[in-house]
């Protein structure tokens, strides 16, 4: 049984497939995120952006977290999709802990 609206599914899916294209992305190119616009797009018939934030790490590395918003149909509000990762100028990469992610909700 589906607890979550259909879109949010979708919604989330998008998200996590910007997440991981990012990932094959080389460092140089990531560290130029930070000046990206939010895109706006449309989940079966309900607005939605998705931003990227890259935020420099003192061990010289970047963490890359995809935040996406979708619009609530009935009543006031957002629903919030996240992914994200670490990605260091070696190329290599590492996950973020669940519990990172609070901090952008």
């Amino acid at each position: 049984m589906r607890t979550f609206p259909k879109a949010l599914g979708t919604f989330r899916k998008i998200v996590e497939e910007r997440g991981q294209w990012l990932r094959g992305r080389p460092f140089g190119e990531l560290k130029e995120l930070a000046s990206q616009p939010v895109e706006r797009i449309t989940v079966e018939s309900r607005p939605a952006t998705i931003g990227i934030i890259a935020l420099p790490l003192p061990s010289g590395g970047l963490q890359i977290v995809v935040q996406g918003f979708l619009e609530h149909r009935f009543f006031p509000g957002k629903s919030v999709a996240l992914d994200g990762f670490y990605k260091y100028p070696d190329e290599t990469t590492a996950p973020m802990s669940a519990e990172e992610f609070w901090a952008f909700d």
